[in-house]
């Protein structure tokens, strides 16, 4: 009877455990889409809003290996998805996300605004205002260098940071973690406020091309 105690003692100090671990990894990262809670007719996740710029967009939710991820076709198009946020880079300053790029504009260079065309791009925004709203944007470019900055030729205030480039590692899942934070600071040179928005978008409009990407899990996190 003791040692069945004791056993259970043990089962319930382990259990305790793991939900305290669980509430910790829980603390350390928020959350912002796992692509699990499905989407509307035009395949738009659930939480998020389509904005479309020029074509028809393509957005399927699939599954791959038991996890839902974002595929996004351009045909000649422009469009993305929008999803509302509030985030304290100071508290949690890394964005955290994965992204597969299958086919990538021919020829595209955020560069110049007649090539700015790719086919995976992710942005947080700060600020509520079109107007005034900063963006920081990092992007899976084609012909650009990795980790070239700039700014985006179609906003004045968007600043550019290019974190894939061609076909390396094309058809691979890649983690990308950025500090936003430091990002920010150095881009804009002052301290960001909170971040508002988050974004995807996939284009090939101005190169009158094909591009294909995917997208996984996003979260931020404080380390």
């Amino acid at each position: 009877m003791k040692y069945i105690k004791l056993n259970l003692l043990s089962t319930i100090l382990i259990i305790l455990c793991l939900i305290a671990l669980s509430l910790k990894a829980d603390t350390d990262r928020l959350i912002i889409e796992t692509f699990s809670q499905g989407a509307d007719e035009k395949g738009v996740p659930v939480g998020w809003e389509l904005k479309e710029k020029e074509g028809t967009p393509i957005i399927r939710l699939e599954k791959e290996n038991d996890t839902s991820v974002l595929h996004l076709i351009s045909e000649m198009a422009s469009f993305g998805l929008t999803k509302e946020i509030s985030i304290d880079l100071k508290e949690y300053p890394y964005l955290n996300f994965r992204w597969k790029v299958e086919k990538i504009p021919k020829n595209g260079d955020f560069r110049k605004k007649e090539t700015d065309d790719q086919a995976a791009q992710i942005y947080v925004v700060f600020g509520t205002f079109k107007l005034t709203a900063k963006i920081v944007g990092y992007l899976w470019e084609n012909e650009v260098p990795k980790f070239t900055t700039g700014v985006s030729p179609a906003w004045g205030k968007t600043r550019l940071i290019v974190l894939q480039s061609g076909t390396e590692n094309i058809g691979t899942w890649i983690w990308e973690k950025r500090n936003v934070y430091d990002d920010y600071k150095a881009l804009f040179g002052k301290e960001p406020p909170e971040a508002n928005l988050i974004s995807i978008y996939i284009n090939s409009q101005h190169t009158q091309s094909l591009a294909e990407s995917y997208f996984g899990d996003i979260y931020f996190s404080k380390k």
